[in-house]
């Protein structure tokens, strides 16, 4: 009764189907490099992204791409990127179409424009922050100076739904109905 025919086939383990053939991953070519060895003064510009390594004075400009500081860059200079990395230092302003990263071992002295801005802990930072989209920053500059507008030449504006505040010196305010004013 329990005895296994020999006829009968035996019953096997199925086996799992074939992992579906992996996609290739698309090719990222590495970044150029300006190597601990190397200075340039004047400006840096390309079509590529950009590891910066030794010193730079003067200028970068690489729109549509990323770059990054790395810890023995020194940079002097504005930089103009998708996405700028700060690992070194940099004197300068940082204006980032999409983000800025100044990492913990970062050094940043000068304003950071980008619609995203991290700054991690133990990263050193002296300067302003504005976070607008590089679209938001157009349209405001545009808007700088035209009749009409209220922005440019010191000019102040209300936030919208609030009431203009007229100053007034501590001297001569008082608020309505103090007992201690004389008419």
């Amino acid at each position: 009764m329990w005895k296994k025919k020999e006829d009968e086939p035996i019953a096997t383990q199925p086996t799992p189907p074939p992992p579906p053939p992996s996609r290739p991953q698309p090719r990222t070519a590495a970044a150029a490099v300006i190597g601990p060895s190397v200075t340039i003064r004047g400006e840096v510009s390309g079509q590529e992204d950009l590891r910066i390594q030794g010193r730079i004075e003067g200028k970068v400009a690489l729109g549509g791409q990323d770059v990054t500081v790395g810890k023995s860059g020194k940079v002097q200079a504005d930089i103009h990127a998708k996405s700028i990395r700060i690992e070194g230092e940099v004197v300068g302003d940082l204006y980032g179409e999409q983000e800025i990263i100044i990492e913990a071992s970062g050094q940043v002295t000068g304003n950071l424009v980008a619609p995203r801005v991290i700054l991690e802990n133990g990263s050193r930072f002296k300067g302003s922050i504005d976070m607008e989209s590089a679209a938001q920053l157009t349209q405001a500059r545009s808007l700088q100076g035209k009749p009409g507008t209220g922005a440019g030449h010191g000019a102040t504006t209300a936030p919208p739904g609030a009431a203009a505040r007229q100053p007034t010196s501590p001297a001569t305010s008082k608020p309505p109905g103090d007992p201690l004013s004389r008419p």
